[in-house]
């Protein structure tokens, strides 16, 4: 009964996984430029993080947009780019010069973004059909759910210690979760190339 659906959004996953694809790549390109560069460029970090989440934003609201006739959880996925857009302008905008003050700012800026995407992404994760990209998916939003929680413990805790250990941190869990996303990515494209003899 679900053979039609499936065969119908086979080739749309297999045009799409590149989108996830290359939020993984930038994802861990921002994780290595974070511990290739002293802990003095922060600004200068922050900016490349503000560009990472309108990049991410953009090809998310790009993915939920083309799966809205497949996924009536895209909304979620819809949300979560329109976050990370938001957060990337906030955070271009923000007056990076104030020094701490405003460091610590974008910290909770930081923090509350990751909640907010890692809880709405949990619900369009387990929309998706049964395997392992839905469990990969799972484990993406809940990491980064996790990490939005731990950094606003850690800023309640130690504030100075989380402004040290920013850059350090945010290229941790920017590289692991950009891994995530690239084994999505090929998992995706594994089974739709797999299943293509057989749709045919």
């Amino acid at each position: 009964m679900t053979t039609p659906d499936v065969t119908e959004t086979r080739p749309l996953i297999g045009s799409l996984w590149w989108l996830v694809l290359l939020r993984g790549v930038l994802a861990i390109v921002l994780g290595v430029l974070a511990f290739v560069w002293p802990v003095a460029t922060v600004v200068a970090f922050a900016w490349v993080f503000a560009a990472y989440t309108i990049a991410d934003g953009v090809t998310t609201i790009m993915h939920a947009v083309s799966w809205r006739k497949h996924d009536p959880a895209w909304g979620w996925m819809l949300v979560t780019g329109a976050l990370g857009i938001v957060t990337g302008a906030v955070i271009m905008i923000w007056p990076l010069a104030a020094g701490a003050v405003a460091l610590l700012v974008l910290l909770w800026i930081v923090a509350i973004w990751a909640i907010a995407s890692g809880a709405a992404g949990i619900p369009a994760a387990a929309s998706l059909a049964s395997g392992a990209g839905k469990t990969l998916a799972i484990v993406f939003s809940v990491l980064s759910l996790l990490f939005g929680v731990l950094l606003a413990i850690l800023l309640f805790a130690t504030p100075g210690s989380a402004l040290v250990g920013l850059v350090y941190v945010l290229g941790s869990y920017a590289v692991l979760s950009g891994l995530v996303l690239v084994l999505i990515a090929f998992q995706v494209r594994a089974v739709t190339r797999a299943a293509a003899p057989s749709a045919g």
